[in-house]
């Protein structure tokens, strides 16, 4: 979505349930970010903060994964079909409170939001700043989310429409992450990107949002944004700010191939393992490409849904930026990811679900 001015407001940061709100509308503040640990190993870990309407129980929660094993995709000896092997993260249990255990606080320079033992605060200088806590898990940690330019908007002055029942106001920003991370009682410090998310919904019913929803995120050096392309409604959506140039893109086109598809049985899904990204701008042309280890199952709590909502883990990404010039600038330290939300193909008794083994097919 375009828009004419694509500041974030402390207004924006705080903003309540939308005034046209139906019996299905959320709001949330949520992020996934991929960094790196200074005991050298990667880490993914997402975290997300939000109230339900009525349709959904009336209920706030908080809740948090972290992965730090890399997985594999294989293609077992016989079979059509590769694999996903990518093992479960470490997650905290669902915090789960009937709605106003989630409360929202501003001030003149911050907008807090506090959960039991979660907490942001947005700042006006594009930081966000979590402390969280769950003793169960033994997961902890603080750190600091700085937007890099400006975020994608997909609503502002007015509510970007996926299909009829989902239609939702906020932005998707890409930036660095910063601070420390504890896994049942290692505490590591970590650096790396990673995306947020304000979110606040009219409505948020995921029956209509299948068919194939991309929201991916990258993050180099040299640039940073956003990409959103939800197959159903024929909607696309990008952003795209060039650090020394400090120029931010809102308009062009983009392709988003998908590679390597493989049965992910945590999900009962196929899903892309590579991907292959060309974003065309008037500022340049951006391509990359990012290949899965790992996913997260992020669906509605205590269900597995027939329209999954999954993060795949990248551990970094590769890519080039062609100014219309000509020049050809290769780009360091990628790392990004995406959410995909799709459409099961077929009911998991097919296949088993979770317990699914690749068919004695031979290939032709």
């Amino acid at each position: 979505m375009k828009v004419a001015n694509p500041e974030v407001t402390l207004d924006e940061e705080g903003h309540g349930f939308p005034k046209e709100a139906r019996n299905t509308a959320m709001i949330g503040w949520n992020m996934v970010a991929a960094v790196h640990g200074d005991d050298g190993n990667p880490y993914w870990f997402n975290m997300g903060a939000m109230s339900l309407a009525e349709g959904w129980g009336n209920l706030d929660f908080w809740q948090m994964c972290v992965r730090t094993t890399p997985g594999k995709v294989i293609q077992p000896s016989g079979s059509v079909h590769k694999v996903a092997q990518f093992p479960a993260g470490l997650a905290t249990q669902w915090h789960v409170q009937p709605r106003g255990a989630l409360k929202v606080t501003r001030t003149d320079d911050q907008v807090t939001v506090d959960m039991e033992s979660a907490h942001i605060v947005c700042k006006p200088d594009g930081t966000w700043h979590f402390s969280v806590r769950d003793e169960e898990s033994g997961i902890a940690g603080e750190w600091v989310h700085t937007g890099n330019g400006f975020p994608m908007w997909y609503g502002k002055e007015t509510p970007q429409t996926y299909v009829p029942h989902s239609i939702s106001y906020g932005y998707i920003w890409a930036g660095a992450v910063e601070g420390t991370l504890t896994v049942q009682g290692k505490k590591v410090a970590i650096r790396g990107a990673g995306q947020r998310e304000r979110y606040y919904a009219v409505d948020a019913c995921p029956a209509e949002v299948g068919a194939w929803h991309d929201w991916m995120w990258f993050h180099f050096d040299e640039l940073s944004g956003n990409l959103d392309e939800m197959k159903l409604g024929k909607h696309k959506d990008m952003a795209l700010y060039l650090n020394e140039e400090k120029r931010y893109v809102q308009a062009g086109d983009f392709r988003i191939d998908h590679h390597d598809w493989a049965y992910n049985p945590a999900t009962g899904t196929f899903v892309p393992t590579r991907y292959v990204v060309t974003m065309e701008t008037e500022a340049g042309v951006l391509q990359f490409t990012g290949s899965a280890v790992g996913s997260h199952a992020a669906s509605s709590v205590g269900e597995s849904p027939d329209s999954p909502t999954i993060l795949l883990d990248w551990p970094g990404i590769e890519g080039t930026f062609t100014y219309p010039d000509g020049r050809v600038r290769t780009l360091t330290n990628g790392l990004g990811g995406t959410l995909i939300r799709q459409w099961k193909p077929y009911p998991d008794l097919l296949v088993g679900g979770a317990e699914f083994k690749p068919l004695d097919v031979p290939r032709v």
